[in-house]
């Protein structure tokens, strides 16, 4: 068989990614300190349109195919350049991540998949820039399903000057 057939055949027979979870279903799981301090009222809106657009479907209670979780992240600062151009900067990060259902998702949140999204910011309490990266995570997310491990994907067009 020559190579081009042989080609065709494989892309035919491997769908792309993100049409495998076209279908299944998902749980959010939320920490206990996201969901008692209200932060999830923050975190869910960009991370459910990205879910809702993606054909997947909802499930409340267990027995879902995927446990979707988000862990944020956000350091004290630091100053970066000179000068006049000085400036005190914040790198945050959100993190997306795509488990079975089976996964025991733990403490620190290390799911089977995930992708963290980070920038750089004069300031940590912006939500757009918060919703740009957690939806940029969760896109990139979805793409990889199959996957395994973490990776980071660059927040830096979630920037709003």
């Amino acid at each position: 068989m020559s190579a081009r057939p042989l080609l065709v055949l494989l892309l035919l027979a491997a769908p792309a990614q993100a049409e495998t979870l076209k279908g299944k279903s998902y749980i959010i799981e939320l920490s206990s300190s996201q969901y008692a301090s209200g932060y999830g009222e923050y975190i869910l809106p960009p991370l459910a349109s990205v879910l809702d657009r993606s054909g997947m479907r909802a499930r409340n209670g267990p027995g879902a195919d995927y446990v979707v979780n988000v862990v944020t992240d956000s350091d004290v600062g630091r100053w970066v350049g000179t000068g006049e151009t000085k400036t005190w900067t914040y790198t945050i990060s959100a993190m997306v991540g795509l488990s079975p259902e089976s996964h025991v998702i733990p403490l620190d949140g290390t799911p089977v998949l995930g992708v963290r999204a980070v920038l750089e910011t004069p300031n940590p309490d912006r939500q757009d820039e918060w919703n740009c990266l957690i939806t940029m995570a969760a896109r990139t997310v979805l793409e990889k399903a199959g996957d395994r491990g973490t990776s980071r994907v660059d927040g830096r067009p979630c920037l709003r000057r």
